[in-house]
């Protein structure tokens, strides 16, 4: 029974979205299975001791292109992944550059975080006790995800056709704010839908939409993409021709409880998938205007960088996180003479026509970053975080300094010397604003 009012409604409320505009807008699509063939380790928790031993459901990589009428397009990339490591980034920068003439600011990749989805070549995989063997397939099976995200990147290109598309606003509320006292601090239900139609109106394309919660219903040793997972799954089910793409939002600090067994990521998966369909079937807002894309790294800088002495110390005595982040360090010394101040920080806004600000963030990052954008940047805000690269917590300065695993032990799995420096929430904020100034100019 799942969606038939939906569909109907979708159907009987296209019919009555004829714009002149919508033809001037075009929209690819295009998705890649990217489940582990062999056996390998997963990520997400520390405490996982060997590789994964089965499925639930497929992992999959997803494209989508987007293009208005003077030819401006942007590309946006879903995974079912822990991370977006930086050198996968780059291997697709330098790839969409040469072939499709596509600049950075053009790009957005993003990941659900599902916490049941394989290791990555990045620094995240390092707090897990993996040998030589393990090691080389992790780097084989990035070296294949690259390779088959450039391939969805090709075919989504190859989709595009007229296309109508429109935005809107859903909202479920399984998302909880876990920093002590659980349940009590900020959170942010809102569920930004873009929903891509037919020129004619009577299919539905593509469907990407967001949701600040960690994918963690989930922390056994079974492939799985959670709730996002079971979300997006439950949308293609009932549109055929729809590729439903998903991306996190700030919820670094966000949880979903209770949690921990199959059915309630299934609840939660159908939970945000009516959420996404109640927006679908109604009356959206028409795409209008041009499309317009900004990026920019700014350096977010270190509180306090340890000494050689204190590194080696943790070396020799350190707890085996210690130990894995210490050979990192050291061997930064090594090669660099110096550990580096700070560390660069992807920043992202878009503009959607005249209907959103697009704004996305490195990292995994806290609740009141999107909460703080909504407010000053004003209605048709949408705050994508595990954007681009995902480096590290990213907390707002009211979490810095309250401290706990988001405000700064977390640095240590993410191999990183130290929390970071007052002062990063402004920054990062006044950049946001200053890209959004750009992406507005005429």
């Amino acid at each position: 029974m799942r969606f038939q009012f939906y569909c109907a409604a979708f159907l009987m409320a296209s019919s009555t979205l004829a714009h002149a505009d919508d033809a001037e807008w075009k929209a690819g699509f295009a998705k890649v299975n990217i489940t582990p063939t062999k056996p390998m380790w997963m990520s997400g928790y520390g405490s996982r001791n060997k590789p994964a031993d089965g499925l639930t459901s497929d992992l999959f990589a997803k494209a989508a292109v987007i293009q208005d009428a003077n030819g401006k397009r942007a590309l946006f990339i879903s995974t079912d992944l822990i991370g977006v490591p930086i050198k996968m980034v780059h291997v697709i920068e330098a790839a969409i550059k040469k072939k499709h003439g596509l600049s950075r600011d053009q790009l957005m990749v993003t990941c659900s975080h599902t916490h049941s989805g394989p290791a990555l070549d990045d620094l995240l995989s390092y707090m897990l006790v993996m040998n030589d063997e393990d090691w080389a397939t992790v780097r084989a099976y990035q070296f294949d995800l690259n390779r088959k995200i450039l391939g969805i990147i090709d075919e989504a290109i190859a989709d595009l056709k007229p296309a109508r598309i429109a935005t809107g606003i859903g909202k479920t509320d399984f998302a909880v704010n876990r920093r002590p006292p659980i349940g009590k601090g900020p959170v942010d239900h809102e569920v930004p839908v873009l929903r891509v139609q037919s020129a004619d109106g009577t299919k539905l394309r593509g469907v990407i939409f967001g949701y600040a919660c960690h994918n963690t219903v989930l922390s056994f040793y079974k492939w799985c993409g959670d709730y996002a997972g079971f979300a997006t799954a439950d949308i293609e089910d009932r549109f055929p021709d729809c590729v439903a793409l998903f991306h996190t939002g700030c919820g670094a600090d966000q949880n979903p409880l209770p949690r921990r067994t199959v059915e309630l990521a299934q609840k939660y998966g159908r939970m945000l998938s009516k959420a996404v369909a109640d927006v679908v079937a109604d009356d959206m807002q028409p795409l209008r205007g041009s499309l317009s894309t900004t990026f920019k790294n700014v350096d977010l800088a270190f509180d306090r960088l340890p000494t050689k002495e204190e590194i080696s110390e943790r070396l020799e005595k350190g707890s085996h996180y210690e130990k894995a982040r210490a050979k990192i360090l050291l061997a930064q010394i090594e090669s660099d003479g110096k550990l580096a101040a700070t560390h660069p920080y992807p920043i992202q806004v878009w503009r959607l026509g005249n209907n959103v600000t697009w704004v996305a963030l490195g990292g995994e990052i806290v609740v009141d970053y999107s909460l703080r954008l909504k407010k000053e940047l004003g209605p048709g805000t949408w705050v994508t975080g595990y954007a681009n690269h995902v480096m590290a917590y990213i907390p707002s300065e009211r979490v810095l300094k309250e401290g706990g695993y988001e405000g700064g032990s977390s640095m240590l799995y993410y191999q990183l010397p130290s929390k970071w420096k007052p002062g990063l929430e402004d920054q990062i904020v006044e950049t946001v604003h200053a890209l959004k100034k750009i992406a507005s100019k005429p």
